[in-house]
């Protein structure tokens, strides 16, 4: 049986997981602005992604999360480090109303690759 996604509220400060940032090779991972239905956010990967669609991925409108987005059985071990970029480039109105406008956060790939993915 598949494990529940791991759920990444980009909303909250500082981002915020459930259960944890940690992840194994083909857990399922959701990015969602949890309560900020009115905000947009774009998130990318800086310096490569542990996830099988690379992004990035664009939330606000009628997209307050992402579709479950797997990470990759060929992921390397380590932390994946990601930006949130609010309001699409906005920041200027971001700042009038919002203390935030940009954040990070990371995915901790927890295990190295099954043996048969490294070939």
């Amino acid at each position: 049986m598949a494990n529940p996604p791991i759920t990444i509220d980009v909303s909250t400060t500082p981002v915020s997981y459930d259960p944890s940032p940690d992840v194994k090779h083909g857990d399922t991972v959701v990015f969602t602005l949890g309560a900020a239905i009115h905000a947009t956010a774009t998130i990318s990967f800086t310096h490569g992604t542990c996830l099988t669609t690379s992004g990035p991925y664009t939330l606000g409108g009628p997209t307050l999360a992402t579709a479950p987005l797997v990470v990759s059985l060929t992921a390397a071990k380590g932390v994946y480090a990601f930006d949130v970029d609010f309001n699409s480039g906005q920041e200027s109105q971001a700042r009038k109303g919002h203390e935030w406008d940009r954040k990070n956060g990371g995915i901790d790939v927890t295990s190295d690759p099954p043996e048969e993915a490294r070939r």
